[in-house]
């Protein structure tokens, strides 16, 4: 099974689409599609990752990587993959995730 996310940053007009696939022992093989450049450069670096990669900030590729392919610190995608990680390997409900549908940030004032 593939678990699929968007994300639709508006602020930069870019987006992005991440596929992440169980290829078992928590190992993700990931496929990044994107306008961005930079995210396409992350895309290259994060073609595969481990259990320790979405499960932790310290030596996790996903953090390590966006700061190498000059992501910016408010870029959404790191984050986007670590949850299409978590709902590919079960620690997330794909089901609840589906059924409530995005999760964003809105600025307010």
């Amino acid at each position: 099974m593939t678990s699929k996310v968007e994300v639709d940053a508006k602020i930069c007009s870019h987006q992005t689409i991440i596929e992440v696939t169980d290829v078992g022992e928590g190992s993700m093989a990931v496929r990044i599609d994107s306008d961005c450049p930079n995210v396409q450069t992350y895309a290259e670096m994060v073609s595969r990752l481990d259990l320790n990669d979405y499960m932790d900030w310290t030596g996790s590729k996903i953090w390590d990587m966006a700061d190498q392919a000059g992501l910016t610190t408010t870029c959404l995608t790191p984050v986007a993959l670590v949850n299409a990680c978590w709902v590919e390997s079960g620690m997330m409900s794909k089901r609840l995730a589906m059924r409530e549908g995005p999760i964003f940030i809105r600025f307010i004032e």
